[in-house]
């Protein structure tokens, strides 16, 4: 009996457990998983890094402490996100919905102070289903019938230089910024826009706020996304792929900022957990080395150039493939057909996630091989000839 709230498309089988980079239902049918929970299993499953870390964890005899209480790997991951990211300080919540509440809500008291309270946002973007963070999010569909969103929040067209200098204004405090959109298409940023957010940043002393909450900790190629640009963000949301499917968020907040913050500002009662932040330094560990990141992209390119095979016997059908890493959107004509193949590829036992209406995004875990790459564009080519 299902009592769930219908929230979801729920699927028709009911998974049992997990290997690598594959799912298992309970009838014991084998899954390739090309989603890994929206970017969040970034280490796939039963990992031993993951596995060894809760039994670790587990002989402590702990399972929860009060936010004020420091312990080994609060510490220790802070410091590694701070050193790999801004210098900054971090605050940690249970999502990427929290960590992006928190960067509004510190944005939001910088600005009160030097009477700015403009934030500019994205078309395409998507930052969370909370309230504050649908008011940075340009799909209206999710912030219809729920009454009124925080407001002050101006969109420009993504990768439109040209447009975003003529909304700043002299109430501008922030700018925030995916630079691979995940839920809205995987559209990337170009090195011309990102050069442009950086100037008129410095310009009007405008501090720029960086979601890598699904293109981050190495889907990219680099541990975060925005390393591919020469960008420095005063605030970064993280989450995702930061846990490999413990739930866990971070806001790293530059010092400028985070002087400024006081004690009692904000808070999460279950942010920082010693599980959690056992789990999330090990998996950090684990995808910030050179040899991990190498072949994340080495993968990616292999991954492309197998889909840029596809595209050219299937023109027709497929309209456009982009992406950044392992993060990669196929842009079909129309959206009747891209949920026809989705729903054709989850009969044939592969797992994507449809975005857009029109667009199936792959986002594999990092650890998935060469072989079991080819296995899946096996399985979407032979879904497309029979279309």
């Amino acid at each position: 009996m299902n009592k769930l709230l219908k929230t979801y498309n729920f699927t028709n089988f009911q998974i049992h457990k997990g290997k690598g980079s594959y799912l298992y239902s309970k009838n014991n049918q084998k899954f390739l998983d090309f989603s890994a929970g929206v970017a969040v299993n970034s280490l796939g499953y039963d990992h031993p890094t993951i596995i060894n870390a809760l039994k670790a964890q587990i002989k402590t005899g702990i399972t929860h402490l009060a936010g004020s209480q420091l312990h080994e790997f609060k510490l220790k991951l802070s410091a590694k996100l701070s050193k790999n990211t801004n210098n900054g300080d971090v605050f940690f919540s249970n999502s990427g919905a929290e960590s992006i509440e928190a960067a509004i809500k510190i944005i939001r008291n910088i600005g009160a102070a030097q009477k700015r309270d403009e934030i500019i946002a994205m078309s395409s973007s998507f930052h969370g289903r909370t309230i504050g963070a649908l008011s940075l999010g340009s799909n209206k569909k999710y912030k219809s019938s729920i009454g009124p969103v925080p407001g002050k929040v101006k969109f420009c067209k993504f990768n439109d230089s040209k447009l975003l200098k003529k909304l700043i204004s002299k109430k501008t405090i922030a700018i925030i910024l995916e630079v691979t959109q995940g839920d809205g298409g995987v559209n990337v940023c170009t090195q011309e826009f990102a050069k442009s957010i950086k100037e008129v940043c410095k310009k009007n002393n405008i501090y720029l706020i960086v979601d890598e909450i699904q293109a981050g900790m190495g889907r990219s190629g680099k541990l975060f996304a925005y390393q591919h640009y020469n960008l420095k963000p005063d605030i970064i949301t993280v989450a995702k792929g930061l846990g490999g499917g413990i739930p866990i968020g971070a806001t790293i907040v530059n010092k400028n900022l985070s002087n400024k913050i006081e004690v009692g500002f904000h808070g999460s009662t279950f942010g920082g957990g010693m599980l959690q932040t056992r789990v999330s330094y090990e998996v950090l560990n684990t995808i910030n080395k050179p040899k991990f990141l190498q072949k994340v992209l080495k993968k990616s390119h292999l991954l492309m150039k197998l889909l840029g095979n596809i595209e050219k016997k299937h023109s027709k059908t497929i309209k456009e493939i982009r992406g950044l890493g392992l993060l990669i959107g196929l842009e079909f004509h129309n959206t009747n057909i891209a949920k026809l193949v989705f729903n054709q590829l989850m009969k044939n036992n592969l797992i994507t996630t449809l975005v857009q209406g029109n667009t199936i995004r792959i986002s594999p875990p990092l650890i998935i091989s060469e072989k079991e790459i080819r296995n899946g564009i096996r399985i979407l080519e032979k879904v497309l000839n029979k279309i």
